[in-house]
């Protein structure tokens, strides 16, 4: 389990700073809220790592195959990230008005990197936890994946300024644009820890891999299929727009705090990152304890509704304005009910893979998760453009309702009975 949450580190750090930190970036320079969630696009990866998740299977990291078939790419691919990062800090932007070309690319690049490596630690947690344990596993990875958010994602954003003071005066843009690069790449340089957590991780028990490639990227699909039947329809559908309501609501909740309510960069890293996430934390303990204890429909369906709801919460600070307590209500209850939803749907997922087919199956259920993300995340600007803040915020609940009740349906026969 402390592997388990170590590697969920690993996973969660690029993936905050690509969204949150990047958003944060872009926002604090000016950047208007259609072209900030048109960036949503380079998490595009996340969505398509079914493409190439069956040679994880397959095939150890060139270089590292001493170290096993699923540590190996979970090194490889922290070492890749920790530089990718160093160049992201370099081609970034350094007002409203530099192009984000190189920036985009360099995002795409570290998505690209950052999705693979999350194929490689679910398949690491998938092979290492069953039987009973997915919850507890689930939990320790939510964990691990939002100490990530907690701590660099956090720091970065309350460190900002201070970071800018000493390379200018205060509200100076040059010194301002420096501090994000800096951070930057001294948060991706945290990329180095997933290497040791490798290093030190135990490789779970060797299972019979895919013989060939074909099996690899064929098999993973018929056994989905053998073991749903005509309902692996209902378990895409499931696996695709369960988690929608977040994963919108979050695309723009960065620029409707700086720009639309004023709240400063620290302000937001405090509230939102630190303590946010922190909820988050609790949330994902509560949760793995829920699923064991309550089975693991029971928990989807309370924990799914909850999702929902939470969504309202910035309703209620539109109406409230900058409010330093309302925002903190907000936050709270958002992450919280966060943390529950997501230790429930990791081991949905994971109760749903073969464990020989671990990261081929786990991609394509995660990426149908992220590819809806960055799609309607892509175009969440302009949905604040056209429905305002508002509307925005009570499409992202109603987005959460058909999956739930397609719930039903959707659930393996092992955990229905």
């Amino acid at each position: 389990m402390l592997a388990i949450g170590a590697l969920g580190f690993a996973s969660g750090l690029p993936n905050v700073l690509i969204t949150d930190t990047l958003s944060a970036w872009l926002s604090d320079l000016g950047f208007k809220p259609a072209d900030i969630g048109l960036l949503s696009a380079l998490t595009l990866p996340y969505g398509l790592k079914l493409l190439w998740a069956p040679l994880l299977d397959r095939f150890p990291a060139p270089g590292f195959a001493w170290l096993g078939l699923r540590r190996s790419w979970i090194a490889l691919f922290c070492a890749m990230l920790a530089a990718a990062f160093g160049v992201l800090a370099w081609v970034g932007p350094e007002s409203a008005q530099s192009p984000v070309i190189p920036a985009a690319i360099a995002g795409l690049a570290i998505a690209a990197i950052s999705a693979s490596l999350d194929a490689a630690v679910d398949a690491h947690r998938t092979d290492s936890a069953s039987g009973g344990e997915e919850g507890p596993a689930a939990s320790a990875f939510v964990l691990g994946y939002r100490v990530a958010f907690v701590s660099i994602g956090a720091a970065v954003l309350m460190l900002h300024g201070k970071i800018a003071l000493l390379f200018g005066p205060e509200g100076d843009p040059t010194a301002r644009s420096l501090a994000w690069r800096v951070a930057i790449a001294a948060g991706g340089s945290a990329m180095l820890l997933g290497v040791g957590a490798a290093l030190l991780s135990p490789e779970p028990p060797k299972r019979r891999s895919p013989e060939t490639l074909r099996d690899a990227v064929i098999e993973p699909l018929l056994s989905f299929v053998r073991s749903f039947g005509a309902r692996i329809a209902v378990v895409l559908f499931v696996a695709l727009l369960f988690r929608l309501p977040d994963l919108l609501g979050n695309k723009m909740t960065m620029p409707f705090l700086r720009q639309e309510l004023g709240f400063d960069i620290a302000e937001i890293g405090t509230i939102r990152q630190f303590l946010g996430f922190a909820m988050t934390i609790v949330g994902a303990v509560i949760g793995g304890v829920c699923v064991k204890r309550w089975g693991l429909f029971r928990a989807l369906v309370v924990f799914g509704v909850l999702q929902i709801a939470s969504n309202a919460g910035y309703l209620v600070l539109i109406s409230t304005g900058k409010s330093l307590p309302a925002f903190a209500g907000v936050v709270i209850v958002e992450n919280l009910c966060n943390g529950l939803v997501s230790a429930a749907f990791v081991a949905y997922f994971m109760t749903l893979c073969e464990p020989r087919f671990a990261a081929a199956q786990y991609a394509i259920l995660s990426g149908l998760m992220y590819l809806a993300s960055a799609v309607v995340g892509s175009v969440s600007g302009i949905l604040v453009e056209r429905l305002g803040y508002q509307g925005f915020f009570i499409l992202s609940i109603v987005v959460g309702i058909p999956p739930l009740l397609a719930l039903p349906w959707a659930m393996p026969r092992k955990i229905e009975a």
